[in-house]
């Protein structure tokens, strides 16, 4: 029996940034406008155009419509919005890493933050929302690819509960218990690293159109 769960629709997402990347995007607006027109024109093309077809007949090709652009989105093939840039950037981001695949359910302590996750380093806040389908899929791969280095930084945690390992004025904890987190951390590929990635990627494709 198939017991895959499909994801439909899209998530709203924050991911935090480096400073100028909300520059950087602004600055993409004229490329975004461009693809709208270009969707737009697509639209009335074959075999896309609705012209001389019944109210039902049109309203079927518009749904089929709305999904093939759906699809172009997410392959990064369509530019519309700042929303399907980093959709198409994700997808890349996924296929690259050979991620785009079903992984094993999240456990409850997949929920938030991962352990080793930066603090303060990304000052800017992107709001997107992405595929849910490829949001999930994310969110899985890091934590199952990092399962064990995970699991390390809960034991870690669990041997220095006071500590604020993040905080590098007040670790409240000694050189060798720090070195040790560090290096498990670095180890931790999160999800805030896998937006920033679809976010250069996307920022990467735009400029080449």
């Amino acid at each position: 029996m198939d017991n895959t769960v499909v994801l439909l629709g899209t998530v709203p997402v924050t991911a935090r940034a480096s400073v100028g990347t909300k520059d950087l995007l602004v600055q993409l607006r004229p490329v975004l406008r461009a693809e709208r027109d270009r969707a737009r024109a697509l639209a009335q093309q074959e075999p896309w155009s609705t012209d001389g077809l019944s109210r039902r007949e049109a309203a079927a090709r518009r749904t089929r419509w709305e999904e093939h652009k759906a699809q172009l989105r997410r392959q990064g093939a369509l530019f519309d919005s700042l929303d399907a840039l980093v959709a198409g950037g994700l997808y890349q981001e996924l296929e690259s890493r050979g991620w785009n695949r079903q992984w094993p359910a999240l456990p409850r302590q997949a929920r938030g933050r991962l352990p080793g996750s930066p603090q303060g380093q990304w000052p800017e806040k992107i709001a997107i929302r992405l595929p849910a389908d490829l949001v999930h899929t994310a969110r899985s791969a890091c934590w199952h690819a990092c399962s064990k280095e995970i699991n390390l930084l809960y034991d870690w945690r669990d041997r220095h509960p006071k500590a604020l390992p993040t905080r590098a004025s007040r670790s409240r904890c000694d050189a060798e218990a720090l070195a040790e987190y560090k290096q498990l951390a670095s180890k931790v590929i999160t999800t805030g690293q896998i937006w920033r990635a679809a976010i250069h990627r996307g920022v990467t494709s735009a400029k080449a159109i």
